[in-house]
């Protein structure tokens, strides 16, 4: 009995996380709550791993990369319609 093994050549290379956003953009963070939206400056780290947000207060909040489960693109991003 033989087996055969295929080996897949990968190559990893580093993120390049363009300079734009290592310096920052500004958008609107929407507080799901209130439904309020702050304005603040969005910036990614040099290896690509985490969100940094500054509001106008300067207070820095932080999200790791790894935990976003949900992205949606377009001009307005809707909710999804919850299944009974």
């Amino acid at each position: 009995m033989s087996t055969t093994t295929k080996s897949a050549n990968v190559s990893l290379k580093p993120i390049e996380v363009p300079k734009a956003l290592q310096e920052g953009e500004k958008f609107i963070k929407w507080d799901e709550d209130s439904g309020a939206g702050l304005p603040v400056t969005l910036r990614v780290d040099p290896k690509g791993f985490f969100l940094f947000w500054t509001d106008q207060n300067m207070e820095v909040e932080m999200l790791d990369i790894a935990t976003i489960r949900d992205v949606r693109t377009g001009v307005h991003a809707r909710v999804p319609k919850v299944s009974s």
